[in-house]
């Protein structure tokens, strides 16, 4: 049985930028910049949920759809980054445990 190689995902997290690896281009991006781009990202799908949420509550839109999609979209969103959260603190927390 043949398994085929998985293609490159990165064009389909629209959300998310590459990162430069530092060289020949001289662009860094600092692990801070990406977690602030990640929580503004995160932040501005809250805020497009409470939008259509209000829309929807207003009468200003008849699509339930659109509401579902949108807070399923922030409710994944803030999911992800609690877990990456709780990632980099159980990472810390090792690393403070470690002996000199």
């Amino acid at each position: 049985m043949a398994f085929e190689a998985i293609s490159s995902i990165s064009g389909s997290l629209p959300g998310i930028n590459q990162a430069k690896v530092s060289g020949s281009n001289n662009s860094e991006v600092s692990f801070k910049d990406m977690l602030l781009d990640a929580i503004n990202s995160v932040n501005q799908l809250q805020q497009e949920s409470d939008a259509i949420t209000e829309d929807f509550i207003a009468g200003r839109t008849d699509s339930i759809h659109d509401v579902m999609i949108a807070g399923t979209k922030a409710s994944l969103a803030l999911d992800f980054m609690i877990e990456v959260r709780n990632k980099i603190m159980e990472a810390y927390q090792e690393i403070m445990r470690m002996q000199v």
